[in-house]
């Protein structure tokens, strides 16, 4: 239902289904074989980003330069912390951390400029943190710091999908489903460990990613 709605073009069905395949791959690994060596499980996780690179590059010619290198930018750093973060033996969460802020910096750039302010929605997105945050805070410790600025960093990137010039359904549901993704982590990691947790994270992770994309390019074909 979902790719129904993302146009006719061959080219872009195609790539849809193979982020899909590539996806559900990935989760199902996590939930049969999740004992299968870190490095594997690594590479298989960050395919379905490299799909949606490819669909960038294939969208060159109607996307502006700084919409294009921001966006490769932001999904080339959510590899990276996808990798760390499949490798993580504790020393390199951190480090995801980082490439995931530095993805959702790359994606607040693209969605500049911003068009209408909606303190209602932020006010929303930063009650919503400020739970989170109070559930894991006791847990946190030396991550205290890099945990409140990640969470800052999300909170300006799901709140901007709102207010962007390039806002639409998609753009607005990636934010939402990103901060759904990382709380869900978050809490699972630093609070109370939860059922099939990495099934719920990856699954809306994934989501959350090819959302923003298709939105960015939805929104790049519109203002043509």
């Amino acid at each position: 239902m979902l790719f129904s709605l993302l146009g006719t073009n061959n080219n872009n069905k195609n790539m849809n289904i193979l982020f899909l395949i590539l996806s559900t791959v990935y989760i199902a690994l996590l939930l049969f074989m999740p004992a299968l060596p870190q490095p594997f499980m690594a590479l298989f996780k960050t395919l379905p980003i490299g799909v949606l690179i490819v669909m960038v590059l294939k969208a060159r010619s109607q996307l502006q330069n700084r919409t294009f290198i921001t966006l490769l930018f932001a999904l080339s750093f959510s590899a990276l912390g996808d990798v760390l973060l499949a490798l993580d033996t504790g020393q390199l969460f951190i480090g995801g951390l980082a490439a995931f802020f530095v993805s959702h910096a790359f994606y607040i750039i693209t969605m500049l400029p911003i068009k209408n302010w909606r303190l209602d929605v932020v006010f929303l997105y930063l009650f919503l943190a400020i739970i989170v945050f109070c559930l894991f805070y006791p847990n946190l410790n030396d991550l205290l710091i890099p945990v409140i600025f990640y969470m800052l960093v999300l909170t300006i990137m799901a709140s901007f999908s709102w207010m962007t010039d390039k806002s639409n359904g998609f753009l607005v549901l990636g934010g939402a489903v990103f901060v759904i993704s990382d709380s869900i982590l978050g809490l699972n990691r630093f609070y109370l460990e939860i059922a099939y947790a990495d099934i719920a994270i990856m699954g809306s992770y994934y989501l959350a990613q090819f959302c923003l994309v298709i939105g960015f390019l939805q929104a790049t074909s519109k203002h043509r």
